[in-house]
């Protein structure tokens, strides 16, 4: 094979590339914090989607299961002691509880959807670890949260949760993208 026609499969594979990596980068999040709390065998996600554009997420650690709105009360419960702020408030109607505020640090939005265009309230997703998310079907009273489950509020849009990049996976594209900029340049 001829220099020339190495040089050309490899621009083709780095154009093939390059449109895969960017749809899984382009919709990340701006994360300002994780944290861990609790004990236990199995771990869920909860992550909070601020109208600022600021997401937090919530590992939590438990035995058995717990309902999604358990694991709200543990993060109120336990996030003084994990550093960091969390309050939230609820409207209580005969078929279960509305979440309707959540404050977490310097992050704070309230709404139940009364004000056009009827979408200032937090709604809830729901997933598994490595799945796709799914808007809930049932309230976070009902919801059952086992090992690797992933809830997510999202304040103010009925847009999915933002997409939060694995550290793994940042370890690994970011050298490897230096790494092809610095051949390109020798």
């Amino acid at each position: 094979m001829s220099l020339f026609h190495d040089s050309l499969l490899a621009s083709r594979s780095l154009l093939i590339a390059i449109p895969t990596l960017v749809p899984a980068t382009a919709a990340t999040a701006d994360l300002v914090d994780r944290w861990e709390i609790g004990s236990g065998d199995n771990t869920a996600m909860i992550q909070f989607d601020f109208l600022s554009g600021n997401t937090y997420v919530v590992d939590l650690s438990f035995d058995g299961s717990m309902s999604g709105q358990d694991a709200i009360q543990m993060i109120a419960a336990d996030s003084t002691g994990a550093g960091f702020a969390f309050s939230y408030d609820v409207i209580s109607y005969s078929f279960g509880d509305f979440l309707v505020g959540i404050e977490l640090d310097s992050d704070a939005d309230y709404g139940d959807g009364s004000a056009p265009p009827y979408i200032d309230y937090w709604h809830y997703w729901t997933g598994e670890a490595s799945g796709p998310w799914g808007e809930s079907m049932v309230g976070f009273g009902d919801r059952l949260l086992t090992d690797g489950s992933a809830d997510a509020w999202v304040f103010g849009t009925a847009d999915a949760p933002a997409t939060i990049p694995a550290p793994a996976t940042l370890a690994i594209l970011l050298p490897a993208l230096a790494g092809r900029s610095r051949r390109r340049a020798g």
